[in-house]
């Protein structure tokens, strides 16, 4: 077994595919669905725009074209992604309509390989697995006491007006989606209301004429305190007053939950063409009752309630869960186990693209320095971040750890290669391909325990 197996032709398992290909990594590539996007091939409605800006969305090593707008639409997104593809040879390396039904590693750690299961009954066995089959799809509606009788429909198969029954219409959830969705069912029908369960920091799209998720890309680590200032700051200047609008402040810190980047929704609500309602109670028919004691008649509730982080090939006891969400190693590597990579598992504030560069990256390095090493890397990662459930995350932190992980990962690939050819532990050592210096290269006091580990574990 030389084999990788990588699931998901999604924006992050194609960020993958080219990091293991660019290290000369062996691989299966898999994806369930029939095209190249993921999500944004089949998940996303018709008038899904992205809601950071090309600059840093886009694959460094492929920048967006220069005539696409600064938010590209989802049909441009996909069309790049698969011209992306293209453009490295990884489209036809791509096995579609092919589910994976279970993985399990194939000794107690997964350091002797893992044996994966197709939905055809096929088995293979790989000497390891990555996971990138995404979070936003096993979507999650909430219960609540009654029956409605209209027609329900959650945001990730809702595709365009026409899905919606009649012409009232209730949005449950505020998120990036709920807010584009309650809009686009105001402009269908003149008016649409939408029920919040907590209140929403909204981010605008431009802050002085400049997409704001260009203020979430320092290359250096930044204090989430100072973070938290330039981003009340771009609130500020984009709403003022929570009130005016008809809206609460935010009780939480702004980092605390997802932020809401969309200016349209208090634009509509200060024309009257949106109203917000409360948190459900219960409902009655097609009449849906609210916690402050209101109600209203509705045709079709659409559920902007996003989704649940499962992984159904995945066998019980093989994840430990916090809240829904599995703890891993900086968001890659689950404690205990040797060769199975999670990709993409973070929400990051601002666009993705150099992340997934060097997280992928970061992933092929750790491949290769796995099969020197008798304890899973991901155990000796953890000596510099500390396994969490935490799925959201700033760009500037990110960057910083993706770019330390690289630099241990190169530090302990030197040591554990001298240390077996001081004790000619391997007579005839295989070739591996050379990992290219990260930086910046973080301070001593952080990097002598990952030394140390590294050393008594090869």
């Amino acid at each position: 077994m030389t084999r990788y197996c990588i699931i998901g032709a999604g924006y992050t398992g194609l960020a993958v595919a080219k990091a293991y290909a660019d290290l000369g990594l062996d691989y299966d590539h898999v994806e369930a669905a029939v095209a190249i996007g993921g999500n944004w091939s089949h998940g996303v409605y018709d008038s899904t725009h992205l809601i950071s800006s090309k600059d840093v969305t886009g694959y460094p090593d492929y920048p967006m074209p220069d005539d696409y707008p600064d938010f590209p639409s989802a049909a441009q997104m996909c069309e790049y992604l698969r011209a992306f593809a293209a453009e490295f040879g990884l489209d036809h390396r791509i096995e579609f309509n092919t589910l994976v039904a279970d993985v399990a590693p194939l000794d107690t750690s997964g350091r002797a390989g893992w044996r994966v299961e197709f939905g055809d009954g096929t088995v293979r066995e790989y000497v390891g697995v990555v996971i990138a089959n995404g979070h936003y799809w096993d979507v999650n509606i909430p219960a609540y006491p009654g029956e409605f009788t209209g027609k329900q429909i959650h945001s990730k198969n809702y595709k365009r007006p026409a899905d919606l029954d009649g012409s009232c219409t209730l949005v449950v959830g505020a998120g990036n989606s709920g807010c584009d969705l309650a809009v686009e069912a105001a402009l269908t029908f003149g008016t649409a209301e939408i029920s919040l369960r907590r209140s929403y920091w909204f981010i605008p799209k431009y802050v002085l004429g400049v997409p704001s998720s260009k203020f979430d890309v320092c290359s250096i680590p930044v204090p989430k305190v100072l973070q938290e200032i330039v981003f009340r700051m771009i609130v500020a200047v984009g709403m003022g007053s929570f009130r005016s609008f008809g809206l609460e402040k935010p009780k939480h810190r702004i980092f605390d939950q997802d932020l809401v980047v969309n200016q349209q929704l208090p634009y509509f609500l200060k024309h009257g063409r949106i109203a917000v309602r409360p948190e459900i109670s219960r409902f009655d028919g097609r009449t849906v009752h609210f916690t402050d004691g209101t109600s209203g008649e509705y045709d079709t509730i659409v559920w902007a309630t996003g989704f649940k982080t499962t992984f159904p090939f995945l066998r019980d006891g093989l994840l430990t869960w916090d809240n829904g969400q599995p703890r891993l190693v900086s968001h890659t590597f689950a404690p205990g186990l040797a060769n199975l990579y999670f990709a993409g598992l973070v929400a990051p504030r601002s666009g993705a693209g150099m992340l997934l560069m060097n997280s992928s990256r970061l992933l092929a390095e750790a491949a290769i320095l796995q099969q020197q090493l008798h304890t899973p890397v991901g155990d000796l990662y953890s000596y510099l971040s500390k396994p969490s459930g935490e799925i959201l995350a700033g760009g500037p932190e990110l960057r910083w750890e993706m770019r330390r992980g690289r630099w241990s990962v190169r530090i302990m690939t030197q040591l554990v290669t001298l240390r077996s050819k001081l004790l000619g532990a391997l007579a005839d050592p295989p070739t591996t391909p050379t990992i290219p210096d990260p930086q910046p290269v973080f301070p001593g006091s952080i990097r002598r325990p990952i030394l140390a580990a590294a050393h008594r574990n090869a």
